[in-house]
């Protein structure tokens, strides 16, 4: 993961010269990258491993495939497996269904470079599961134009406890249900609407009466909210003359090396799939 806080400061550096300058940076030693996302939903929870890119590579991350990652919480042990690579590391999933209790701390570990019994390096954090907030309805509200449709999703929030949330979409495209692109991380506090009966909208994509989608309501701890919202700073001053901090990554090395990346628990409700029109 690049260093977003010093790209801008060298920047703006580099644009206070008169002559052109290029910039010849030493790589340094790449640090571990570390996407933990886990619940039970198989649409949303993955892994994803691999190491940093220096300033000025423009390759795909290097993908870490010898790991061996786990999720326990001192009874109920899971294993994540290797299953592919993409251009932003080696995606992990779990070997069977994760089953998650709430308010259970659950310890997640990856051994590097895959001995759990002898690793070079061992990094691990910890997380209590929240409480899984169900969707109550899938509603759409009418745009300015013909058959087009903002997605609303209807939900009740628990009483005198402070929640937190986000959401994703599936569309399902040639035959295939694919996760929606979000330009920011969508997320909200029940603040000021504590127990209340409310709604949040899906606004990067309006749709259509043809389309064919599924909805994933996610509930977070307080933690892994603030990271998102660090993350979504960053996409914010992204290109402009202000910076912002890196989020934390919450993960501990045997090691004592600086990790990126975040280890959350998520409370994932999934919707049946359905077809827009349906629901009008």
């Amino acid at each position: 993961m690049k260093n977003y806080g010093l790209i801008i400061l060298l920047f703006l550096t580099i644009i206070g010269c008169e002559e052109p300058v290029k910039l010849d940076l030493p790589s340094g030693e790449p640090s571990t990258i570390i996407d933990a996302n886990i619940s039970e939903s198989n649409v949303i929870s993955r892994v994803v491993l691999s190491k940093s890119l220096g300033f000025n590579d423009t390759i795909d991350f290097p993908p870490i495939e010898n790991a061996s990652v786990v999720l326990s919480n001192g009874t109920n042990t899971f294993s994540f497996n290797h299953v592919n690579t993409s251009s932003v590391g080696a995606v992990y999933e779990a070997q069977n269904n994760v089953e998650l209790e709430e308010d259970k701390r659950y310890f997640f570990s990856v051994y590097l470079p895959g001995s759990i019994e002898d690793p070079d390096t061992l990094y691990q954090a910890s997380m209590v599961m929240p409480t899984k907030v169900p969707i109550d309805s899938i509603g759409f509200k009418a745009t300015s134009e013909p058959d087009d449709y903002v997605l609303r999703i209807f939900f009740t929030d628990p009483e005198d406890e402070r929640n937190y949330y986000s959401w994703r979409v599936s569309q399902k495209i040639n035959g295939e249900l694919v996760l929606l692109s979000s330009n920011k991380i969508p997320l909200y506090t029940d603040q000021g609407i504590d127990g209340k009966s409310v709604f949040v909208e899906f606004i990067n994509k309006n749709f259509s009466e043809s389309d064919t989608i599924q909805v994933h309501f996610k509930s977070l701890t307080r933690d892994t909210y603030d990271y998102y919202r660090s993350l979504n700073n960053l996409i914010d001053v992204s290109g402009t003359n202000t910076s912002a901090d890196n989020p934390r990554s919450n993960f501990i090395s045997s090691a004592g090396d600086q990790s990126f990346g975040y280890y959350s628990l998520e409370g994932v409700d999934d919707s049946e799939v359905f077809a827009v029109g349906d629901t009008l």
